[in-house]
């Protein structure tokens, strides 16, 4: 019929026959023919915009458009039946993308013609055809169907104009795209580009869908998240300091997930924790690979982390399903592996950022977290993580001994004001019954444990969790050595002036007698090394002066002694003596008597040491017979 009314000579019929001859070019072998005919198809219909009804332009969708796509994907089976050459098969990618990009302009001029059912129809038939692709297993074709998709969607101004059903359609073959992962790893293509296009496509479907696309969220989440786990290293640029431009659009659509009541904060903490801790687990799952080192989308990640959890905060379920516990071990990583890993950036480093952002989740969890208490299946491992975490922010462990950072002093002043706001949000909650004993005795001997300022000697120091104060009186052989000292002495003081508060008496209530309880004994051990190694290396020192560090930290302990006024039930009474609050004194009596005898020569010593035995005469008594 086409044919008959051209030989008529009829104009509609000599420009379909036109345009049906330039889609039958657009196979040639030639890749410049090929482009150059599909460029005509667009110009004519740009010329003619105005003169077609719509449904002249859908008769011209499906017989030439249509008939393009389809003829151009059966090349592309074809080739992969086949595995040509690597230049043709470029030349039909590059022929691909500009039929593509012909439809799309195509569709954005006509949109307004077309009532919001036609458009979905036309919309809905495309998508058939653009699924057909993703048969191909190749990046390059993926990346021009989602260039396709951005461009029309990016036309659409709300959801009305397309309808609701076409769009989750296309959510649902968006998604699709990923279940061809497995077949790219014989490709050896650069994913990179695909997977940008992948992620603006996501952009725009759910501008549209929003929270219709709730259920289907979690599954497109995951693939957004794959994108980044299986990208490709880009060239000649690093992600250390910056997001490469796919990290950076995965990041822009997690920040569009509208999370109110709904499951999704949840899913999406998850997800954001595992890209915290994910420089980590991709370096320890493949340390030679060469590809992205995640460490600024982890930070970035960080940042989104904070904003939901405080946001959700007062969400149950959050608790009870692991989240906040999960979010909070993920942050946790980097703190725990500060100095040793290497992969930092700009600042802020990776283990400053997570510590300021577990501060930040805990200020306002902490409150619901006790709410729930033992309800909450997680809410002990919750605690065992602060607990570790606040050990991890006041140490520091160094890849090598020799190699110390030249920001150490800073640092440590930033861990001091880490450590002090922690502190100050968790230590009455360590106090709480629900919480074991154990818990606590852990808190309190990890205090002690970053308190040394000298390294004991092999054999010093007794089994800190079993016996701590056995042996408490022994002191070992005198040796003029000076003793190895932290390079972290203001930690050590702040942990030690933790412990002699922790001790102290406060306001009699059953959480701060806990917390007492579980310091005494470390605080007693830790009052008497110094002691112990005044007693055993001063005498043979002769006239040589005591090392400055050690005289520092004698002298400090022997004052925090004597200003101590200690938890009355933190210590168990002695037979034959009372006390109410210096039973501190009593337990390291024999010490400082031992102490003053070698003092004699050291005026601010004996001194010192004097005024605490007074105060043991003072405040000790024998029982009457």
């Amino acid at each position: 019929m086409l044919a008959s009314h051209s030989q008529d000579g009829l104009i509609p019929a000599l420009w379909l026959r036109l345009l049906l001859n330039l889609s039958s070019i657009t196979e040639d072998a030639r890749t410049e023919v090929r482009n150059s005919a599909t460029q005509t198809i667009q110009r004519i219909f740009e010329s003619y915009a105005e003169q077609l009804s719509s449904e002249v332009w859908m008769l011209c969708l499906r017989i030439v458009l249509f008939d393009m796509i389809e003829a151009n994907i059966a090349v592309h089976r074809r080739l992969e039946a086949r595995t040509q050459g690597t230049k043709d098969l470029a030349g039909w990618n590059d022929t691909t993308k500009t039929v593509l990009h012909t439809v799309s302009v195509l569709y954005t001029a006509y949109m307004d013609k077309l009532d919001p059912s036609q458009f979905g129809r036309a919309w809905s038939e495309l998508l058939d055809y653009l699924q057909q692709y993703f048969e191909c297993n190749s990046h390059a074709l993926g990346l021009s169907v989602f260039e396709t998709v951005a461009e029309v969607l990016s036309h659409v101004d709300n959801v009305g104009v397309l309808g609701m059903p076409p769009v989750l359609k296309t959510a649902d073959i968006w998604k699709s795209y990923y279940d061809h992962h497995e077949a790219w790893i014989s490709k050896q293509a650069n994913n990179q580009d695909a997977f940008v296009g992948y992620a603006d496509a996501f952009k725009h479907i759910y501008r549209l869908a929003g929270r219709s696309l709730d259920v289907q969220l979690p599954a497109m989440l995951a693939n957004l998240e794959a994108c980044i786990v299986g990208s490709d290293e880009v060239a000649y640029s690093s992600d250390i300091d910056n997001m490469t431009p796919l990290q950076a659009r995965v990041v822009q659509c997690l920040s569009m997930v509208e999370t109110e009541n709904s499951s999704l904060p949840s899913c999406l903490i998850g997800l954001l924790s595992r890209l915290i801790t994910l420089p980590y687990t991709a370096y320890t799952k493949d340390p030679q690979k060469r590809g992205p080192t995640f460490v600024a989308v982890a930070k970035a990640a960080m940042t989104l982390l904070q904003n939901t959890t405080v946001k959700h905060i007062d969400q149950k379920e959050m608790f009870t399903d692991g989240s906040f516990l999960f979010a909070l071990q993920s942050l946790a990583k980097p703190v725990h592996e500060k100095y040793t890993w290497q992969r930092e950036g700009k600042a802020p480093m990776l283990w400053q950022k997570a510590t300021n952002t577990a501060i930040a989740i805990l200020k306002p969890a902490l409150q619901m977290l006790e709410s729930y208490g033992e309800t909450n299946p997680s809410f002990k491992e919750t605690w065992t993580t602060i607990v570790t975490l606040s050990h991890d922010i006041t140490r520091a462990q160094f890849a090598l001994p020799d190699n110390i950072p030249s920001t150490l002093e800073k640092d440590e002043a930033f861990d001091i004001e880490s450590y002090i706001q922690l502190r100050d949000l968790i230590t009455l909650s360590l106090g709480s019954p629900s919480l074991p004993d154990a818990l606590r005795r852990t808190y309190t001997r990890n205090l002690f444990s970053i308190s040394l300022i000298h390294t004991p000697l092999p054999g010093e120091l007794p089994d800190l969790i079993q016996a701590p104060l056995d042996d408490l009186y022994k002191v070992r052989h005198g040796q003029t050595a000076d003793l190895k000292t932290t390079w972290r002495m203001n930690m050590s003081y702040t942990c030690l002036t933790e412990l002699f508060n922790l001790v102290s008496v406060h306001d009699g209530s059953a959480p701060r007698i806990k917390l007492a309880q579980a310091a005494s004994p470390y605080l007693i051990l830790r009052a008497a090394l110094p002691l112990r190694t005044y007693i055993a290396d001063q005498p043979i020192r002769g006239r040589m002066p005591m090392p400055e560090a050690e005289r520092r930290e004698l002298l400090f302990v022997l004052r925090e002694l004597a200003k101590l006024e200690s938890e009355t039930q933190a210590i168990p009474d002695a037979p034959g003596v009372r006390s109410k609050h210096k039973k501190h004194l009593h337990r390291l009596y024999p010490l400082l008597n031992k102490a003053s005898r070698v003092a004699r020569q050291d005026s601010e010593v004996f001194e010192c040491v004097m005024k605490l035995m007074d105060l043991v005469g003072d405040e000790f008594g024998l029982d009457d017979e």
